[in-house]
């Protein structure tokens, strides 16, 4: 190959590597776009609710104190320590969550502690304005544990609700005698998320 030859041979392969330097970089930028667009943009699409990054609302709270449960009777847990709450869903100290205005769906959880002990069984559930939840309710239940503190969740389905309604959490049990949830412990806890 003559040294002219060589010299175009070389020139066509640094056009070349250049060449695809730009494409990269062309499709580099129109990917940044492209995503950045996503992230700002709401779509329609039949069927389906709008996707967009909308702002969070909902509520986490938790107890600070051990509650006694006793035998067979039903118990409202309350809760004294908010660790967020956006719309005032919690009143401190209270055992109940409050639907504010522009609440339409919510789905709740909630998670106990208790005590040890080799009998009965345990329970908690999720109740609106003191009812039970026609679909989608929470509701859980497990047998004794008699050498170590339990922990329990419950949670419900998307429910439907409207301004002015509560939701609460309640235990029981049958173990034949009082038994503790423990507060002072983070797995013990009640949370509300807005759906719509």
């Amino acid at each position: 190959m003559t040294h002219v030859n060589q010299h175009c041979l070389k020139t066509k392969l640094r056009i070349s590597n250049n060449s695809k330097q730009i494409i990269k970089i062309f499709s580099l930028a129109i990917a940044i776009s492209f995503i950045s667009w996503i992230g700002a943009a709401t779509f329609s699409i039949p069927g389906l609710s709008s996707i967009a990054s909308a702002q969070f609302r909902g509520a986490l709270i938790g107890s600070n104190i051990n509650q006694t449960v006793p035998n067979l009777t039903e118990t409202t847990l309350s809760w004294q320590i908010e660790a967020y709450d956006t719309d005032n869903f919690h009143s401190g100290g209270s055992s109940l969550f409050n639907i504010p205005i522009g609440v339409s769906k919510v789905r709740v959880s909630g998670s106990v502690v208790w005590s040890n002990n080799n009998s009965g069984s345990r329970f908690i559930w999720v109740l609106l304005n003191d009812q039970y939840i026609p679909l989608g309710r929470g509701l859980s239940s497990i047998p004794a544990a008699p050498f170590f503190p339990m922990g329990q969740a419950v949670y419900t389905g998307v429910i439907q609700v409207v301004p002015g309604q509560n939701l609460r959490m309640k235990a029981y049990q049958t173990s034949g005698a009082p038994l503790t949830i423990f507060g002072a412990n983070t797995a013990t806890w009640f949370s509300i998320e807005v759906l719509e």
